[in-house]
């Protein structure tokens, strides 16, 4: 099939050039390299008469040509004799080729057979820019040009809209289904008598043969492939579900895993090819290993594309994606593919189990795990440090157990994770992940090193056996205490299918469909779901705001947490401290190891029933159901006095606090409005302000309101002392905020709220350089608490140049 292609200028030229000649003309049959046209430009010599040292530069008039870098028939030709020339984006002649080579495969002309790799000469021509976009959801090696691409899916598109369908677009682990390497499954499956044999019973199961990992450039003996046992759990309802979005959707498999795997699960969940077809695309054809493209399959065209992913960061949060809550079956198992994919830093993912053994369980598992991680930070800084002393040494590797705010106080607003212990990621940092062989090699090895423990360690066979520990200690106490009436934690069943995510995505997606068409049939203008998606969205959740204490770790800034995004695409507000606008306080539910943080506590103090404090299994039904869920069964039982119990005096010195904060960010509001350059202050200034109140909670205890469970008289008298005497402090403190407050309108009326903010941290350096208490939220129950030293780069250092920039621009203002 002939088409037209643009001939223009290479950009080497010394532009300006003028054409000087034309040496063919329209209708012409031309041949590669045939000279047609020739031009003059002008540069700068040496002058070959010139005595001087170094010669004077004279310019000289030089003459070139242009040979054509195809073959084919000139259909037309865009420029003169005597016609200037002052770039290379021109198109100076048209010509008609027999084949334009937009369909390519392995170096060849899919269309034409032509060997494009035999085309490469001196001209630097390559054809293979004509064909860069990979169409083929199993191979890299078939591209088609941007032109083609448009055409198809304008063909698809046409296709789909008569049919009545969207395109959406499925990931595999944790989202539809759930798998483990664990051979305890195998041996459950096997024995009827086993309490998890119902569970375990329709998993399926599959071997692959894996070929080993290899350094680059390996030159041994060629080494046997491993064979390795994979065990299923479709997420239940999924076949029922493909069947109904077979009818609606046009589906797609997106997966980070390897192409092997994609392959050995669609053959489980839809042996027949009727629901995916061969619309399979995996890492080994994707294009990147860290993260997903939609451009990958539909580069030109997304607008009738859904994607459902237990993962939003894999996709930068597309906006038409429909965030799934995670298939956690096999408890304590995870994604076992998480090594493709980047670390979640141990945010809260899901709800959390139901019956509270096994929540318990996980607890312990995931407080074991980042007890070892904190350890390997130690050594490692120890190692950086040459073995010195231990620096910042505040951090308990329980980020669970204390509030957003109090955790992210301890690093700079943008910090990025430690990723030192994670060679995937270190990686990443420094060289990306397209293209990047070493990362290759590195997922892989990571992945064989987990799968590889998890085969030798059996997680789930340790978890069932702790689980009937825990049943016999618990049973040998029945006898001196009450029934609680939660028969589900006496079962002796680790595994329980009681998952129903599938049945409100199901109601999501028909929604998403029948929208999607409404628009359509009333405006005949073709919608786009990035745009359809979000709206839907942002009307579901309005009026709600969330205060999370105690759920997202202390390393995370709390806007970047998954949670806080995921929430904030449905209208949901989210602070971080307990402001009059709060309607719920998110925390974990309270138990006699764990008990409620100090901002439920002066929540529960200060509004009483007004703000609801729920569980974050209320928060999960809300975002999968698209709306507001009734807090009734989700409520954290607030009726033990005395776990509840916050002494006045705190609390209103932390309301009082938080009125200085609403104050000082109105004024910050007023001074951005009369002033350009401030457009992106207020974030960070609330930031810092919030470092107040996080000093603030750092130095409360919680020894007085557990005196009367002491045994020591002794001691409870001398912490005593110790609070009274921070206490003296702390309203010291306070005397000296209402002067300054006085003094922060400048002679012209601006508020200087930045500086006395950074003179407050200062003198809380040198008020509180004796040992301050840690915050109550991260040891609750401890009758001792750990002494904290101010860190001098967190109250007392050096303002750094970013710093020192907001207040010059502050100076600027009042000037």
């Amino acid at each position: 099939m002939s088409e037209s292609t643009a001939i223009r200028l290479p950009s080497s030229l010394p532009y300006p050039v003028i054409i000087s000649l034309i040496n063919c003309r329209r209708g012409e049959q031309i041949t590669k390299h045939k000279e047609i046209f020739s031009y003059k430009y002008w540069t700068y010599q040496d002058d070959p008469n010139s005595k001087e040292e170094p010669p004077k530069k004279v310019r000289v008039e030089c003459i070139g040509t242009f040979e054509s870098p195809i073959e084919g028939e000139v259909e037309r030709i865009n420029v003169k004799p005597n016609e200037e020339i002052l770039h290379s984006n021109i198109d100076i002649l048209q010509i008609k080729e027999a084949c334009a080579h937009t369909v390519q495969y392995g170096g060849l002309c899919a269309l034409c057979g032509k060997a494009l790799d035999e085309e490469k000469d001196y001209s630097g021509y390559d054809y293979e820019e004509r064909a860069t976009i990979a169409m083929s959801h199993d191979s890299t090696e078939l591209k088609i040009s941007y032109d083609e691409a448009a055409k198809i899916e304008s063909k698809t598109t046409d296709r789909l809209i008569e049919e009545q369908k969207l395109i959406l677009v499925v990931d595999l682990d944790q989202t539809v289904i759930h798998a483990t390497v664990d051979p305890t499954v195998g041996e459950w499956q096997s024995d009827p008598a086993n309490p998890n044999y119902p569970a375990v019973k329709d998993v399926k199961t599959f071997c692959l043969e894996e070929d080993p990992v290899v350094p680059p450039g390996w030159t041994g003996p060629r080494l046997p492939p491993t064979r390795c046992w994979y065990y299923v759990k479709l997420r239940p309802g999924l076949q029922e579900f493909l069947r109904k979005m077979d009818e609606k959707y046009e589906m797609h498999i997106y997966t980070m895993a390897t192409r092997n795997y994609a392959l050995a699960i669609a053959n489980i969940i839809d042996p027949d090819g009727k629901y995916f077809g061969d619309r399979i695309l995996s890492r080994d054809e994707s294009g990147s290993l860290t993260h997903k493209n939609l451009k990958r399959l539909f580069p030109v065209d997304q607008s009738m594309v859904a994607i459902i992913d237990d993962r939003g960061d894999v996709w930068q949060w597309e906006r038409n994606l429909i965030k799934v809550v995670p298939y956690d079956f096999f408890v304590g198992i995870g994604d076992i593919n998480s090594m493709y994919l980047p670390k979640k830093k141990g945010q809260l993912t899901g709800p959390i189990k139901k019956r509270k053994a096994i929540a318990k369980l996980e607890a312990a598992a995931e407080s074991k795990i980042e007890e070892e991680e904190e350890k390997e930070k130690e050594k490692e800084n120890d190692a950086k440090r040459g073995g010195g002393g231990q620096g910042g040494g505040d951090n308990d590797g329980n980020g669970a157990s204390s509030d957003s705010s109090i955790e992210a106080a301890s690093t700079p607003i943008d910090a990025k994770h430690d990723i030192s212990a994670n060679p995937v990621e270190r990686i990443l940092e420094l060289g990306g992940g397209e293209g990047n062989t070493n990362l290759l090699l590195e997922q892989s090895r990571s992945r064989n090193q987990t799968i590889e423990q998890q085969q030798h360690d059996r997680p789930l066979a340790k978890l069932q056996h702790d689980l009937i520990q825990m049943h016999h200690i618990e049973t040998k106490s029945v006898d001196s205490q009450s029934d609680d009436g939660d028969d589900s934690d006496d079962d002796d069943n680790l595994l329980l299918d009681d998952d129903n995510e599938l049945l409100a995505l199901d109601k999501i997606l028909q929604d998403v469909h029948r929208e999607y068409y409404h628009r359509y049939k009333s405006s005949k203008d073709k919608p786009n779901l990035t745009e359809v998606i979000p709206q839907m969205k942002s009307k579901c959740l309005t009026g709600i705001t969330i205060l999370f204490s105690g759920i997202i770790p202390r390393d995370i800034n709390i806007e970047n947490a998954d949670i806080v995004i995921w929430c904030k695409q449905f209208g949901v507000q989210v602070v971080n401290e307990v402001f009059p606008e709060v309607t719920h306080v998110v925390c974990r539910d309270i138990s006699e190891d764990s008990g409620p943080t100090f901002k439920a506590r002066a929540a529960n103090r200060l509004y009483g029933d007004r703000i609801k404090i729920v569980n974050p299994d209320w928060l999960f039904s809300c975002l999968s159901s698209w709306k507001k869920q009734d807090e009734k069964d989700y409520l954290v039982n607030t009726s033990d006095a005395k776990l509840w119990n916050v002494k006045e005096s705190d609390v209103n010195v932390y309301a009082k606090k938080l009125e200085e904060i609403k104050a000082a960010r109105e004024a910050m509001s007023e001074n951005r409005g009369r002033s350009g350059s401030m457009e992106t202050l207020d974030d960070y200034d609330l930031d810092e302000a919030n470092q107040e109140i996080d000093e603030f909670l750092a130095g409360l205890s919680d020894d007085e309101d557990e005196e009367d469970q002491e045994g020591d008289q002794d001691q409870d008298q001398d912490q005593e002392e110790d609070q009274n005497g921070q206490k003296r402090s702390l309203e010291d403190a306070d005397e000296d905020e209402d002067e300054e407050l006085q003094g922060r309108q400048t002679a012209n009326g601006h508020d200087s709220f930045i500086k006395e903010m950074y003179k407050k941290r200062k003198k809380l350096a040198s008020d509180h350089n004796h040992d301050i208490y840690e915050d109550e939220d991260e040891k609750e129950t401890d009758a001792q608490e750990t002494p904290k030293a101010v860190q001098d780069d967190d109250v007392g250092g050096e303002l750094n140049d970013l710093e020192q920039e907001l207040l010059d621009g502050f100076n600027d203002l009042e000037d």
